[in-house]
């Protein structure tokens, strides 16, 4: 839903969707080495699974195997995200430098081969993590029902209980004067390419000060 409203508004007036901390949209201020902080469920590709995902298949498609290889995909898109946004805006990138601050979650998918599942592992949507599931217990779920997806489970006992899985970040960007105007602005776009670029499903406002 977020997504969506953002995308609208980016599509109508660019910066409508963060709120700048420093006094809002169309403020006089002057933002000295601003950061932009954010909160989200994170992009399959920003996580990272148990060691034993290989041998019995509880990774996604597409995830990174390695908490280092989640790391430098997540860096990488962040201050991507922030250049492409400076560019747009026509503002010079000479002696900027951007520090993404990210720490990749450990989550897995349920157990695909052989095994059941009896701990917490993620639900990914449009590829992103957007919840963790925890099967009933003891028995978890079957290799069978997951590789279907079957996560209904038989009521009044059996039941799979759900948790939003929210994550956050934030990248500092030194080197660069901005208006409150123009951070706004960079912010709006940042959140536009990581969503469309990335997957991040944002859950609040991104927020720049």
């Amino acid at each position: 839903m977020w997504k969506n409203f953002v995308l609208i508004v980016l599509e109508m007036a660019y910066f409508e969707s963060v709120t700048s901390c420093a006094g809002g949209i169309g403020g006089n201020g002057v933002l000295i080495n601003p950061s932009i902080s954010m909160k989200f469920h994170p992009p399959t590709a920003w996580t990272y699974p148990e060691t034993t995902a290989a041998t019995d298949l509880s990774y996604f498609p597409g995830q990174p195997l390695t908490q280092n290889e989640a790391q430098l995909r997540a860096n990488g898109d962040i201050e991507s995200a922030v250049l492409a946004g400076l560019q747009t805006l026509q503002i010079p990138t000479t002696g900027v430098t951007v520090t993404p601050q990210y720490s990749p979650p450990l989550v897995s998918d349920c157990k695909k081969l052989t095994v059941a599942t009896t701990g917490q592992f993620g639900f990914e949507e449009g590829g992103a993590i957007t919840k963790l599931i925890t099967p009933p217990g003891p028995a978890g779920i079957t290799a069978i029902f997951c590789s279907q997806r079957n996560f209904a489970g038989t009521p009044p006992s059996l039941v799979f209980t759900m948790v939003d899985f929210i994550q956050q970040a934030s990248v500092k960007i030194d080197g660069i004067t901005l208006s409150e105007y123009q951070a706004t602005l960079l912010a709006a776009k940042v959140s536009q390419y990581l969503m469309l670029n990335s997957r991040v499903d944002f859950t609040e406002e991104v927020m720049v000060n």
